[in-house]
């Protein structure tokens, strides 16, 4: 039976290499079995009036959906528990930081390091904040193009992408009379 990435330093190591450079003792990781869980206490998020923890799993066999992806490109990220947002997963609070069914340059894969997925959640947890400031589910703004959401097909697909465009190029000439 092979060895679980996650228990591979040829993998984690350079996952977690400029992560570790940036946050230094901040950034804790817990070993288990099956899992492997990155713990960064304290992330600066600009509106934020405190430092917020976050918590990165990887898991060998997920205990969710990752919609044909790779386990290790499709972690568990936790943040600010409970807090209201257009972009968590309603079963387990975790951030929905892309849509799975995206290219790869959409999205964020392992070999773009713990550092980079960081940065998206820095990013994610500013734009959460800035959407309940604004309104949240009563019209709060999502400052950047919102992913899908639900899978094509599954009866929950909605995506704002295909909306903005649809309001963009707004609905073309009016018939004559």
């Amino acid at each position: 039976m092979p060895v679980w990435y996650g228990a591979q330093p040829a993998w984690w190591a350079p996952l977690e290499r400029d992560a570790r450079r940036r946050f230094g003792s901040a950034l804790r990781h817990t070993y288990r079995r099956d899992s492997l869980t990155y713990e960064l206490t304290g992330l600066d998020v600009i509106g934020e009036p405190d430092p917020i923890d976050v918590n990165i799993s990887f898991y060998k066999e997920p205990p969710y959906l990752t919609y044909g992806l790779k386990p290790q490109d499709f972690p568990r990220v936790h943040a600010k528990p409970r807090a209201p947002s257009k972009h968590r997963y309603s079963e387990d609070d975790a951030l929905c930081l892309w849509h799975p069914l995206d290219p790869e340059e959409r999205r964020w894969t392992s070999s773009k390091g713990l550092l980079d997925l960081i940065e998206i959640v820095r990013t994610h947890l500013f734009l959460e904040h800035y959407w309940r400031l604004t309104g949240g589910e009563h019209g709060g703004q999502w400052l950047v193009e919102d992913a899908p959401h639900g899978m094509p097909g599954s009866g929950a697909w909605r995506s704002s992408r295909r909306q903005r465009q649809q309001v963009a190029g707004g609905r073309g000439p009016r018939p004559p009379r």
